[in-house]
């Protein structure tokens, strides 16, 4: 029996050994390592920058020797930390690490960096809003956009320097007053540390803040008791009204004008009135302001017939002008004077005219007014055909007629074609062949046309051809 104890306990002994052989072999083994490691501070390359590069021993190892090498060349030795500047992109940083593992066995390993440089930017912030023309408690909201700060950039909303809003890339305020300069200072995001110097701040906005006064509006006249057809101008002055206004003037309610601070009129007349209406599109009045009606004051003037009026005479023929008159006037004239008989009757006779003839009668209204009438006195010819025409549609020459002016009493003036039949026959010597029979447009070629009347010398008859031309 004790035997059996004695081999049973020599049994447990060899078994705790092998348990803790074990044990030490897998502890043994978790702290030892075959490879160094190379890191490098800071975290991101930024062009210029003096830039550690660390190397890490295997777990474990006595006896470390660290050697770098710079694009294939030694630059260090037995240290584990290698300081480089005026690295550039594609740069290769490598460590050979020699010593003894914890197994006690010698062992060489290496790692390297191929080196990324990020460029070096400057950070800058732009704020914006949408007006900068507000009314005194309105909430306005401003926007700043940030470039070469990173993904996180900080920012610090100001208003007159003093510190006001969110860390936010948008800032509403509805307390601000008229003068008020809003800025904001952006800090770059520590994460993105080749953007330098670490702060920019933006340009002010200067703010316009009114309080909620109604814009005003009145309106002047050049001249007022005109005479009829006096152009006047009215002009309108506005007061606390901003920038971006508009006007409609009124004529007697009715719109008149343009968008315009100014107003002209030739066509007004007695009673008229003028006002405008003002909008202001950035105000604070929610209403269009108007201004004072002006009300016209246009003297009357008499009432003038002159005769004849677009008169036809033969060559050769004196014709007595009149001038009837209702109403009073300071003075008068015919014009042109040297072909009448007296310019200053109300009745001359004109000489014997060859020429069609303009003729004034010009007069002044005991008011001052100026009155002028026309009369033309057109001079009669003899005929005339012309001896071809083009119905073409180009607008000239479309109609074959007598020509006006022309001195006959017309009967008829008929068109015949070439085989002798009658296409067109008037009595109206202002009527004329427009080259169509019931719509149908007629060959080109010659045609005969006959007239028959009377003129100054007694009857007549004209004969002869007219070529249509297409």
């Amino acid at each position: 029996m004790k035997r059996l104890l004695k081999q049973n306990k020599s049994i447990h002994h060899l078994a705790i050994s092998l348990l803790f052989c074990f044990i030490s072999a897998s502890a043994s083994s978790q702290l030892c390592g075959d490879s160094v490691k190379v890191s490098y501070s800071p975290s991101m390359i930024c062009a210029g920058a003096t830039v550690a590069f660390l190397a890490k021993a295997p777990a474990g190892a006595t006896n470390p020797h660290f050697q770098w090498v710079y694009n294939g060349a030694f630059v260090s030795y037995d240290t584990g930390t290698y300081l480089a500047t005026s690295l550039k992109t594609g740069d290769v940083i490598k460590c050979i690490f020699t010593g003894i593992n914890c197994q006690g066995s010698p062992i060489v390993s290496s790692d390297s960096i191929i080196v990324s440089l990020s460029p070096v930017t400057k950070p800058s912030i732009s704020i914006s809003t949408a007006v900068s023309y507000v009314c005194k408690g309105s909430d306005v909201t401003f926007s700043a956009i940030a470039q070469n700060a990173g993904p996180h950039p900080e920012y610090q909303w100001k208003i007159n320097g003093s510190i006001a809003g969110p860390n936010s890339d948008t800032f509403s305020t509805s307390s601000l007053n008229n003068g008020d300069v809003v800025n904001c200072v952006l800090t770059v995001d520590p994460a993105f540390p080749c953007s330098l110097p670490k702060t920019a701040s933006s340009y002010g906005v200067a703010m316009t803040v009114v309080d909620a006064v109604s814009p005003s509006i009145s309106i002047t006249a050049s001249a007022n008791d005109i005479c009829p057809a006096t152009p006047v101008t009215f002009i309108a002055v506005v007061q606390n009204a901003s920038s971006s206004v508009s006007y409609q003037w009124k004529l007697n309610e009715t719109n008149a004008g343009t968008d315009s601070s100014d107003f002209t009129s030739i066509n007004l007349n007695d009673g008229d009135e003028i006002f405008c209406m003002l909008t202001d599109s950035n105000g604070c009045a929610r209403n269009p302001a108007s201004s004072e009606k002006i009300v016209m004051t246009v003297k009357s003037l008499p009432e003038i017939v002159v005769n004849p009026i677009d008169t036809f005479v033969a060559p050769g023929t004196q014709v007595m002008l009149s001038a009837n008159i209702a109403g009073n006037l300071s003075s008068y004239q015919w014009l042109p004077s040297q072909t009448l008989s007296n310019s200053s009757s109300l009745t001359p006779i004109t000489q014997p005219l060859s020429a069609s003839t303009n003729y004034f009668f010009d007069a002044v209204t005991t008011d001052g007014c100026t009155i002028s009438k026309e009369i033309t006195i057109k001079i009669l010819t003899n005929l005339v055909m012309p001896n071809a025409f083009s119905p073409n549609g180009d607008g000239h020459n479309e109609v074959f007629r007598i020509p006006p002016n022309t001195y006959i009493n017309l009967n008829e003036f008929s068109i015949f074609n070439r085989w002798g039949n009658k296409i067109f026959s008037t009595t109206n010597s202002g009527k004329g062949w427009d080259g169509t029979v019931n719509g149908k447009k007629q060959d080109a070629g010659m045609y005969i046309y006959v007239i028959s009347g009377t003129d100054k010398n007694g009857k007549v008859l004209y004969k002869g051809s007219v070529m249509l031309v297409r």
